[in-house]
Parts: structure tokens; C-alpha cells; sequence
């Protein structure tokens, strides 16, 4: 494998990297864009009232703090 790389010449290598720097930064893109979205979908249930976590005391059944 390294052999195969090393016997490559300099411009398919440096095409290659960029390639590959290229699909990281896509697919790096792709999750942050969907994580803003999640956040955003949360946000909204938050505002309508909704929460959608439960605190771990609040589900033990703690009494709230007055």
C-alpha cells in the first residue's frame, strides 16, 4: 500500500488529498447542518411548551422548589 502511494506521481497524490479533504468537509457540512436543524426542531417544541427532556429528579418524582 505504501509502495503503490510512494511510486504515485506527485500531482495524483496531491488530487487524491484533495479529494479526500474535499469529502470530509462535505460530509463534516452535512452533520453540522443536520445538528442545526435537530436544535432548531427542539427549540421549536421548547417555545410551544413541550419540553422534550426531563430532568433526571423531575422523573424520580422530586418535588419542585418553591
Amino acid at each position: 500500500m505504501i509502495k503503490e502511494k510512494r511510486s504515485l506521481r506527485p500531482e495524483a497524490r496531491q488530487a487524491a488529498r484533495a479529494d479526500a479533504i474535499k469529502e470530509g468537509k462535505a460530509k463534516k457540512a452535512a452533520a453540522e447542518s443536520k445538528k442545526k436543524a435537530e436544535k432548531a426542531k427542539s427549540a421549536a417544541g421548547a417555545a410551544r411548551g413541550q419540553a422534550l427532556k426531563v430532568p433526571k429528579q423531575g422523573a424520580k418524582g422530586a418535588t419542585k422548589a418553591r
